[in-house]
C-alpha cells in the first residue's frame, strides 16, 4: 500500500511539473478569439475523456482494495461471465463520447479553419511572413515596410497572414493568438488571427529545423490604432528606433539586402567535424572558411521600404525550379523564367513525340 501511495504522489508531482504549474499556461490564457476557441475545444475534449478516465481509475483502485487477499468478505463468483448492464455502460458511454468528439472535430475544423477570414467591422491587415534561415521576416505590403523578428498590429483588427519559407520547413506559432501553421518553400499558407487587447506575445517556430532552431523566436506587439500608425510612419521615415530603441533601422529591403539575411553556413560543431575529417588542405581551408550559425536571435530590424513582389519572388524561385528554370530567378526575371518554362515544355513534348 505504501508503494501505491508513493507512486500516486510521484505521478502527481511529475504532472504538476510538466504542466508548468505556477508559470504562464499560455494555451489556457488566450488573448484572441481563435486561440480561445481552440483552447475551449481542447478543454472540452479533455473533460469528455475524463468521464471515462476518472471512473476507470477509481474503479481500478476500488476493485484492488475490495478484492485484496486479506478481505475474506469479498464476493467470490468463479462462474460469473456476463452482465448486460455492464456491457451497456462500458460500450455505450465511450460510443457516445466518441460521437460527441467527432462532431466537435467537424465543427471546430470549419469554425477555426486557419484559411477562414475572421468576422470584423475592421478591414484586415495583411502581413506576408517569410521563414528565413533561423529568423522571421515580416512584410507589410500595404504599408510598404518590413521587419525582422518583430511583428506589430492594431488590437481588435483581423490580421491576415500569408506565410512561406526561404529555408527548410518551419511552423509559425503565436500560442496566445492562434494555432500553428507550416511555412514551406514554394508554397503559401494562410492564417488569420486577432488580438482582443494590447500586449506583447511571444512567437516562435514550433518545428525543428536545424542548429539555429532555438533562435527562431520573435515578439508580436498588439498596439492601439494610433500607436500602429505612429510606428509605421516612424519606420517609413527611417526613424523606427524611436519606437523600439533596440531595433536596427535600414533602408530598402530588396533582393540584395534579402540575400544578406542568410547568415552562417553550418552549425559550429558541424564545421569542427568537417575540419577534423578534412583529408586535403583545400578541404580543410574550405571548412575553416565557413561561418557558423549565430547563437543569438537576429536583432530586430526595420526596413523603410520593400522591393515590390519580394514575397512572390521567394515563392516563385522554388516553384520555377521544378520546371528546370534558374533557381535564383526573381520577379525581375519573370519573362526569362517564363521562357525557360516554355523551352522545357517544348523539349518534353519533343521527347514524347
Amino acid at each position: 500500500m505504501r508503494q501505491t501511495i508513493l507512486a500516486v504522489l510521484s505521478l502527481s508531482a511529475m504532472a504538476a511539473l510538466l504542466t508548468g504549474c505556477g508559470g504562464d499556461m499560455v494555451l489556457l490564457n488566450s488573448k484572441g478569439p481563435v486561440a480561445e476557441g481552440q483552447s475551449n475545444l481542447m478543454m472540452t475534449a479533455i473533460y469528455l475523456m475524463l468521464l471515462v478516465v476518472i471512473p476507470s481509475v477509481i474503479m481500478a483502485l476500488w476493485f484492488g482494495w475490495k478484492y485484496r487477499a486479506s478481505n475474506k468478505d469479498a464476493d467470490y463468483k468463479p462462474t460469473w461471465a456476463h452482465s448486460t448492464a455492464i456491457e451497456i455502460i462500458v460500450w455505450g458511454v465511450p460510443v457516445i463520447i466518441i460521437g460527441i468528439l467527432a462532431w466537435l472535430t467537424w465543427w471546430g475544423s470549419h469554425k477555426y479553419d486557419p484559411y477562414r477570414p475572421l468576422e470584423s467591422d475592421k478591414a484586415p491587415l495583411t502581413v506576408q511572413v517569410i521563414a528565413e534561415q533561423f529568423k522571421w521576416v515580416f512584410i507589410y505590403p500595404e504599408q510598404d515596410i518590413a521587419t525582422v523578428n518583430e511583428m506589430r498590429f492594431p488590437e481588435k483588427t483581423p490580421v491576415s497572414l500569408r506565410i512561406t519559407s526561404n529555408f527548410t520547413m518551419n511552423s509559425f506559432f503565436i500560442p496566445a493568438l492562434s494555432g500553428q501553421i507550416y511555412a514551406m518553400a514554394g508554397m503559401q499558407t494562410h492564417l488569420h488571427m486577432l488580438a482582443d487587447q494590447t500586449g506583447v506575445f511571444r512567437g516562435f517556430s514550433s518545428n525543428y529545423s536545424g542548429y539555429g532552431f532555438s533562435q527562431m523566436r520573435f515578439k508580436a506587439h498588439s498596439v492601439t490604432d494610433a500607436e500602429f500608425a505612429n510606428w509605421v510612419a516612424a519606420v517609413k521615415a527611417g526613424n523606427g528606433s524611436s519606437v523600439n530603441p533596440e531595433a536596427i533601422q535600414k533602408g530598402i529591403l530588396d533582393q540584395t539586402e534579402f540575400a544578406t539575411l542568410r547568415d552562417g553556413n553550418r552549425g559550429k560543431h558541424q564545421i569542427e567535424a568537417l575540419v577534423a575529417k578534412a583529408t586535403t588542405p583545400e578541404e580543410k581551408a574550405a571548412a575553416e572558411a565557413m561561418k557558423p550559425y549565430p547563437t543569438k536571435p537576429h536583432p530586430v530590424t526595420y526596413y523603410s521600404s520593400v522591393e515590390p513582389k519580394l514575397f512572390e519572388s521567394v515563392i516563385n524561385r522554388y516553384m520555377s525550379n521544378y520546371h528546370g528554370a534558374d533557381h535564383s530567378a526573381t520577379v525581375g526575371h519573370e519573362a526569362a523564367a517564363s521562357g525557360a518554362h516554355a523551352n522545357v515544355e517544348h523539349a518534353t513534348a519533343s521527347v514524347e513525340e
